[in-house]
């Protein structure tokens, strides 16, 4: 008999079996599509496969006769997840229901070899419940309660004997029990917020369906959006003016700080510009002061996302998914962790003279080497299952992309930082006087660079300032500045992000994803985050109507409910209890409300539909409007006039994807050749990139080349 290893994702099922097979090179097999590997060690038959990612879900217990949707909806069971994907529309979530099939039945078929089983998936929430599912469901009766855990926070090959030769004996139920709970929390919550609102405005009139959704935590994060926005339309700016102030020396022009930040007043503003214009103003005091910055803190999840998106623009998903592909590279620990403080197990000396390997970091392992000691600085949050993300000293045995190569770098170089000394910046302030008024000069040197040598990213800028002296004299040229009171700053993702983990709304692991939720369904859109007239929608109605669910007080009540299920605590079966007990007689008040509800939301989707269907004016009459319209004959769509039948003008479009019109940007091509300015569209069809468009694409020479060859190819064929 064999002993069975589940995994999460083929690679680390690839990378565990090479590590695990006592001649590093188990053997690779095929069932059906599925692939696993064999492996040897210890004269023991070991099976490694990996469960790409869930392999069940959630799933609502329908009643006898039940037809269509319906709320509220609290009978729910955990099913194979391709029973639900191969319902789905999405030709991509079909062929996965084909291959969770497949990898099910052939699992079932291995545990049958099997009398030993461990969960070698990721240490945390998901993993465990990943995991758990796939014993529970796939392995026999008894599979979960004789099976051990391996739990590393690296795919190195010292993590990963360590972890099979020393396993945990049994699995961490609290924390699996809590992984579920979550998945079935957030399933209830989706499904009959989900229903409750597409049924409410199949009620209204002109509307047969529109699909509307919200979350548990996405409910709260969205009107939080929806609330900065309002701070930002009611904002009634007001000026006030700023004395900007220049001074010359030694051939060079520096900005001087006037006392007074904002002027309320522009007559004193305009007096105090008399007073001082075209005078000269006498230094009355220098002072210097040595400001320290203590090195930086290792990273964790969040910390990663901040300077990440800071230094380099990236999403805090982007972030996530590039450290996931360097932990399953191994060459970081694990990302989704909490933790600020190294433990004295990790061999910091052994990952510093591997990475000296690396020609750009030698000079700097080489200084870390030279000290009498290596103390790493730590902050205050803990993770109990993960250390920080750090480097494993693993060097890249493939070319990494250049995203995947600025996160690693970045990485490392914080690594280094850590156990570098105080950085020392001499701060210099020179207090100038013209009149009754004071000026301020100021300057920035560095004195000592101290970790800062190892973590350019954080480089202070320097303000090098020439030889000046009490009692001289400096000309200043003045300028009156006229400025406006800001309104509150829109979000962006890594903002936002940072506002639900102080909230302490959703987890680590998926705020960011959340987030892409709301970006994903319609609510949010652009860098600067805005929020469309669904989401503001959704919002004005839940807020009126059923507060309770935008609440971020209930939510975060969850979370920490969830929490004690995973310190053993509270058990399941109370939270959810709660949840239904809570949600109930929200779905109650929508019910009643239906039509109401349905109407109001109606407004903001029929608004939604006129601006994603107007593509531009009319280049015929002039008068209409160029607009996607879907035949009511042959159910196809295609671009025509509204002033039909006076105007006949129309063009072909593309059956399939998603059309967005892009109203500022035309056809060059068209515009050369017909003089006309066509707009362009963009069209995102499901599992393949977006492409651009132009409108008029019947009309290019080039395209109907290509289109006529393709014609005759296939006619030959």
């Amino acid at each position: 008999m064999a002993t069975l290893i589940i995994t999460e994702k083929p690679t680390a099922m690839k990378k565990i079996s090479e590590i695990l097979d006592e001649k590093g090179k188990p053997l690779k097999k095929s069932v059906d599509g599925v692939t696993y590997y064999e492996a040897k060690r210890d004269n023991r038959e070991l099976i490694i496969v990996s469960a790409l990612g869930h392999l069940f879900t959630v799933e609502e217990i329908k009643q006898p006769n039940q037809k269509g949707w319906t709320y509220p909806i609290f009978d729910i069971r955990w099913v194979p997840a391709n029973e639900v994907l191969k319902r789905a529309k999405s030709r991509k979530q079909r062929k996965r229901a084909l291959d969770v099939e497949k990898l099910i039945k052939t699992v079932e078929e291995l545990s049958s070899q099997c009398n030993e089983f461990i969960n070698a998936c990721d240490y945390d929430l998901e993993g465990a419940t990943i995991g758990f599912n796939v014993l529970e469901f796939c392995c026999g009766s008894n599979a979960t309660k004789k099976a051990k855990r391996m739990k590393f926070s690296t795919l190195t090959k010292k993590d990963i004997l360590d972890s099979y030769k020393n396993p945990l004996n049994t699995l961490n139920f609290n924390l699996i029990n809590a992984g579920l709970c979550r998945h079935e929390v957030d399933y209830i919550y989706g499904i009959n917020l989900t229903h409750a609102l597409t049924l409410a405005v199949k009620a209204a009139e002109g509307i047969n369906y529109y699909l509307l959704s919200i979350g548990r935590v996405q409910g709260p994060t969205l009107a939080t959006v929806f609330e900065r926005e309002k701070q930002i339309q009611i904002f009634v700016p007001t000026p006030f003016w700023q004395i900007k102030a220049t001074t010359k020396l030694d051939g060079k022009e520096y900005p001087v700080d006037f006392s007074q930040g904002k002027i309320k007043y522009k007559k004193e503003a305009e007096q105090i510009l008399r007073d001082c214009q075209g005078k000269f103003a006498e230094v009355k005091d220098i002072k210097y002061k040595d400001l320290t910055n203590a090195p930086p803190i290792p990273f964790n999840l969040s910390s990663l996302q901040s300077e990440s998106y800071r230094y380099f623009g990236y999403t805090p998903t982007q972030t996530l998914n590039i450290a996931e592909r360097l932990y399953l590279g191994a060459y970081i620990s694990y990302p989704r962790t909490s933790s600020e403080i190294i433990p004295d197990t990790i061999d910091i000396k052994d990952i510093l003279i591997k990475l000296k390997s690396i020609k750009t970091y030698s000079p700097f392992v080489d200084d870390l080497l030279s000290k009498s000691e290596l103390i790493p600085t730590k902050g205050k949050k803990t993770d109990p299952a993960h250390p920080p993300i750090l480097p494993t000293g693993e060097i890249p045995k493939t070319k990494l992309s250049n995203l995947e190569k600025n996160i690693y770098d970045l990485i490392v170089r914080r690594f280094f930082a850590i156990f570098g000394d105080p950085a020392v910046v001499t701060s210099i302030r020179v207090l100038s006087e013209l009149e009754k008024y004071k000026f301020y000069l100021r300057g920035r040197k560095i004195k000592v660079l101290g970790w800062m040598k190892f973590y350019p990213f954080a480089k202070s800028k320097e303000v090098i300032l020439p030889d000046i002296k009490i009692g001289q004299k400096m000309k200043m040229k003045i300028e009156l500045v006229e400025k406006y009171t800001s309104s509150p700053p829109r979000f962006n993702q890594n903002s936002l992000r940072k506002f639900m983990e102080k909230e302490e709304i959703g987890t680590k692991a998926t705020r960011a994803s959340i987030i892409d939720k709301l970006y994903d369904r319609g609510y949010l859109f652009e860098k600067s985050i805005r929020i469309s007239d669904i989401g503001a929608a959704v919002s004005e109605v839940l807020t009126q109507h059923c507060p309770q669910v935008l609440s971020i007080e209930m939510t975060r009540k969850l979370e920490k409910e969830m929490e004690m299920i995973e310190n053993g605590t509270l058990t399941k079966a109370d939270v959810l209890k709660d949840v239904r007990s809570t949600l109930e007689p929200i779905l109650m008040t929508i019910k009643d409300e239906e039509k109401l509800i349905g109407n109001e939301l109606a407004i903001s989707i029929k608004k939604t539909w006129q601006k994603q269907s107007f593509i531009g004016k009319c280049d015929k009459c002039g008068d209409g409007n160029l607009i996607i319209i879907r035949s009511k004959a042959t159910k196809k769509r295609f671009i025509g006039c509204t002033n039909y039948p006076n105007c006949q003008n129309s063009f072909p479009i593309s059956q399939r994807g998603k059309i967005t019109p892009m109203p500022n940007k035309i056809c060059q091509y068209c515009k050369d050749k017909y003089g006309k300015s066509y707009p362009m569209v963009t069209i995102k069809i499901a599992g393949s990139r977006p492409f651009t468009s132009c409108i008029n694409w019947v009309n290019h020479e080039d395209i109907q080349k290509r289109y006529k060859k393709k014609k005759t190819i296939k006619k030959e064929k």
